[in-house]
């Protein structure tokens, strides 16, 4: 008995110099990161990691948190840097290893079909026209220090002209023809933008945003500008230093699975990463990529700063 006894304690002893397995998985992403219900149980039930997810804004504000937390980080895993702030986020050691593409998109700009046919008005054919007269007051876009389709249309604007100088004389054009900066995405389109009962029937978004906007009878409510658009390819990855990175490895697993891949359109309208997985039917005719996409090589890393200094001389200046 005296044995028994003994090795219990002595195993209850070693027990506890153990330190528990961490089973909490927290995940940082952008506000518009969207998984369902089933998909997390399925998760934690293959797993045995407890996800927490935390909703830290727009996709430069997650970037920005995760830079300035890298010490100390406040997440095991991300979700949504895209690759106009991948470079950055690499450049500061937040992420271990490369991390794995989950979604894309084209960031466009989109138009209220109603509000044009009921002002009579021809919708632009490009985003260059914008700057036109006839759309004036007309157009809201996201500030890109804080917004990724906004650094995105910026970065677009440096593929399509030839010179910093054209760059600039667009940027002072569009923000003498009234254009409206939201701080983020969700801002632009569920605030300001006509089909969520805003003023701005032009709305900086993505090539997949009209396959939300379908009225009852199966016609478009909007449509997009699919030329020269920007792809952006959003990422998850582990955070260099987390508290668990086995966690953290194992979500990012999961979010390129089958099961999660076909949840990406109807959950965030964004194209799954992953080839083979079976989209929409209404995608075909509502949600297609843009027909035309520059800034593929753009150094946005290299360039960040410079052309962020340009564009808030112009609008905060």
């Amino acid at each position: 008995m005296k044995t028994i006894a003994l090795s219990a304690i002595t195993l209850m002893a070693l027990t506890g110099c153990q330190s528990p397995e961490n089973t909490l998985v927290r995940l940082a992403a952008h506000d518009s990161f969207v998984i369902g219900e089933e998909l997390i149980a399925q998760f934690e039930s293959e797993t045995g990691y407890e996800l927490e997810i935390l909703r830290l804004g727009d996709t430069g504000a997650v970037t920005n948190q995760l830079v300035l937390t890298k010490n100390a980080p406040v997440a095991d895993a991300f979700f949504g840097i895209d690759n106009t702030f991948l470079g950055r986020a690499e450049s500061e050691g937040v992420f271990v290893d490369d991390p794995t593409a989950i979604d894309y998109s084209d960031v466009c700009f989109n138009y209220d079909l109603e509000w044009f046919e009921q002002e009579a008005l021809d919708a632009p054919l490009s985003w260059r026209e914008l700057v036109n007269e006839e759309y004036r007051d007309l157009t809201v876009i996201t500030n890109p220090n804080f917004s990724s389709p906004g650094l995105a249309f910026l970065a677009s604007t440096y593929a399509a002209f030839d010179s910093a100088t054209e760059v600039e004389s667009f940027w002072v054009a569009l923000e003498s023809n009234g254009v409206k900066v939201a701080g983020s995405w969700e801002d632009a389109y569920f605030s300001d933008f006509t089909r969520y009962g805003g003023n701005h029937p032009i709305v900086l978004s993505y090539a997949s945003s009209p396959a939300a906007e379908v009225l009852e009878d199966g016609t478009p409510g909007s449509e997009a500008l699919r030329v020269e658009c920007f792809r952006q390819t959003e990422y998850a990855g582990v955070i260099e230093g987390s508290a668990n990175e086995s966690g953290a490895a194992a979500l990012v697993e999961f979010l390129g699975s089958p099961e999660f891949q076909a949840s990406v359109p109807e959950a965030m309208y964004v194209y799954p990463a992953v080839p083979g997985i079976e989209i929409p039917e209404s995608w075909a005719t509502f949600a297609q990529p843009a027909t035309s996409t520059i800034g593929e090589d753009l150094d946005i890393n290299a360039n960040r700063e410079q052309w962020l200094g340009d564009w808030s001389t112009i609008f905060d200046g």
